[in-house]
């Protein structure tokens, strides 16, 4: 098999079919279009739902007043524990200073003595941050020695964990339609290309052509079809983001990110998009052409 001949045939159909490689490369174009603005969507959903589990501490009261040897103990121990990402200790005078930078007042101008506990705050790791292991995490701390209560926002990350799957599994579903129905319209919009070179397959195989040797010049083209998709869809969505959602989100305080690992990705998977659909077109539609045309 020649690798030239191969390679001029694909992207001599393109020259020569261009109304139905322009409809190809429009579908893929449209199909990635819409993955595309789908997975910006959903990749930035969990990076915001992630920011708010971030946010979510766990703060440890104490019974009584500890030495400076108790702290650094109790500090070790916390640290010790699976999911803790870091330990912060807060004195009573911290305590204090906190409550009047939320509030606005201080201890001192009502009461002689402060009665803020002293108190730990725990962040969570990344992986650890969902309702069900705060709450064992919260459950082992609270059955340390010195520890009264933890506190720590437990019906949020319950909503979240709640949000995120339903989303998830929303994602995972439309997703998938999303894929198949790409496939689908660029298999059916291949099948135009292939229709058209109908006559030359047909000759091909009268001379003995190896079915190998008709197959790969279309996955070739499919392949590049997609890959000119790929590009396309690539630009039009920059453009819409640079243009458009960038601004929006800068003014709404929302950090909406697309990086450039993400164009690459839409280019490959339009070629590949584009491969995909040749493979099924030609399986099904070659047969046909053949047997209606011998």
């Amino acid at each position: 098999m020649s690798v030239s001949y191969t390679l001029k045939e694909s992207f001599a159909g393109f020259r020569r079919n261009r109304s139905a490689s322009l409809i190809t490369v429009f579908t893929v174009s449209i199909s990635l279009l819409l993955l595309g603005v789908f997975v910006i969507i959903t990749m930035n959903f969990t990076t915001f739902v992630e920011q708010i589990r971030s946010r979510v501490d766990l703060e440890v009261f104490l019974e009584t007043e500890m030495s400076e040897s108790q702290q650094e103990g109790m500090t070790r121990i916390l640290s010790n524990i699976p999911g803790v990402e870091e330990v912060t200790f807060v004195s009573k005078e911290d305590a204090a200073k906190i409550f009047k930078r939320d509030f606005g007042e201080s201890f001192d101008d009502i009461l002689d003595d402060n009665p803020l506990p002293q108190s730990y705050r725990l962040s969570i790791q990344e992986g650890y941050n969902n309702a069900d292991s705060v709450q064992l995490i919260a459950a082992r701390v609270e059955k340390l020695q010195l520890v009264e209560s933890v506190h720590y926002r437990k019906q949020l990350l319950q909503l979240i964990d709640r949000r995120a799957r339903a989303f998830s599994y929303a994602a995972v579903f439309i997703g998938l339609i999303l894929a198949l129905s790409a496939i689908i319209l660029v298999a059916n919009t291949i099948r135009l290309t292939i229709y058209a070179k109908r006559h030359i397959i047909r000759t091909m195989k009268l001379v003995g052509a190896t079915p190998m040797l008709i197959r790969l010049p279309f996955l070739i083209e499919g392949a590049f079809h997609g890959l000119v998709g790929g590009i396309i869809a690539s630009l039009l969505i920059d453009i819409v983001f640079t243009f458009f959602i960038q601004p929006l989100s800068e003014d709404l305080l929302v950090n909406i990110g697309v990086s450039f690992g993400y164009y690459i990705g839409l280019i490959i998977a339009g070629a590949v998009l584009g491969f995909i659909g040749s493979v099924i077109s030609i399986g099904r539609f070659l047969k046909e052409a053949l047997v209606q045309h011998a």
